[in-house]
């Protein structure tokens, strides 16, 4: 039987070798690991609300006129912030806390501008140390894909992680080098019945970016499973958002939390994930057209799917998916 190692404590610190394992945790130790960080902000045009609450607010109303035109005029170009050839500066607009060592990163895009991101992929980040020696770690904006103006990051602090410290250390005005987008995995609407996702802590970022993306879409039919472990509930990043998800697509998307130590009231899965516990939660895996994505730290990796292979590659698979019977065309690790 095979379980998850912790994605927290299996960072980019080397760590002692815990007492016993969780759901986030295998019995081996020794694994470490940077992880990818994650967000999603949820807008409204406040010119498409003002139009329809006008009235209501004592606001001016359009004429028929004005109407037709607003809605025949062309929309404005969009053109793309990143180049994946250069490094391109970008500044700090807010900070909002979201756990005790994460928070979420606005930055600004000029207007008519948006990343430029295909979903699911990631941009490189850098910063220059005193020394001079540059600081390059890659993370995934966890933004709409087509959202214009701002984009975010939402990363988890690491006391030794120097990119991460240097972004907690960044105030509003202060600015990030970032380039790219690098592609991981293409994915379009329909393109699979159903999508698996399997992550721990901050390895929710690709996972977040997809269900966004396919939620968004109003043709899209993909059934979406996700199972998210954690340490304990309160570092269980960006819930709000993944359960308002849900719950505006309850017949599309599900999502299991799976925590190492619970707390009073915590009625979800606690432990070990194992295949049986994926097997459960996610019933369309392995049958049809369907995809498993998993995201965490490499020890968590090898025992869920198997390692990656050589210089990034894809690997066999391994792990509770292979005695799940999964291939590896049923499998993508990021």
């Amino acid at each position: 039987m095979f379980r998850l190692i912790n994605p927290i404590r299996a960072s980019v610190r080397s760590i002692a070798a815990p007492r016993h394992a969780y759901s986030t945790s295998s019995k081996p130790s020794g694994g470490s690991n940077k992880l990818l960080t994650i967000g999603l902000p949820l807008g409204i045009s406040a010119a498409a609300a003002y139009a329809y609450y006008g009235d209501k607010l004592g606001g001016a109303s359009a004429t028929p006129k004005e109407t037709v035109a607003a809605a025949t005029a062309p929309k404005e170009a969009v053109t793309a912030a990143l180049d994946p050839n250069a490094f391109v500066d970008f500044k700090l607009k807010s900070v909002q806390k979201l756990t005790p060592n994460t928070s979420r990163f606005t930055f600004e895009l000029e207007k008519g501008q948006n990343l430029g991101l295909d979903v699911a992929s990631c941009v490189i980040t850098k910063f220059v140390k005193e020394d001079g020696k540059p600081v390059i770690r890659p993370y995934t904006p966890t933004s709409a894909s087509d959202r214009t103006g701002s984009f975010d990051f939402v990363i988890k602090h690491y006391e030794d992680g120097p990119m991460s410290s240097h972004i907690h250390s960044m105030q509003p005005g202060d600015t990030l080098s970032v380039k790219g987008p690098i592609s991981k995995y293409p994915l379009k609407s329909n393109q699979h019945e159903s999508v698996n996702l399997i992550a721990g802590g901050s390895g929710i970022t690709p996972m977040f970016q997809i269900v966004g993306e396919l939620l968004r879409s109003k043709t899209d039919k993909t059934k979406i499973n996700l199972i998210f472990a954690n340490v304990t509930p309160e570092d269980i990043i960006l819930k709000d958002e993944l359960d308002a998800f849900a719950k505006a697509h309850p017949d599309r998307f599900k999502v299991t939390y799976v925590v190492d130590k619970a707390v009073e009231g915590w009625k979800g899965p606690t432990g070990y994930v194992t295949a049986e516990l994926i097997k459960k939660c996610m019933p369309e895996i392995g049958q049809g057209n369907s995809k498993v994505l998993v995201c965490g730290p490499p020890p968590m990796m090898k025992f869920v799917s198997g390692p990656k292979g050589p210089n990034f590659t894809q690997g066999d698979v391994g792990g509770a998916l292979l005695e799940l019977g999964l291939t590896n065309d049923n499998v993508f690790k990021f």
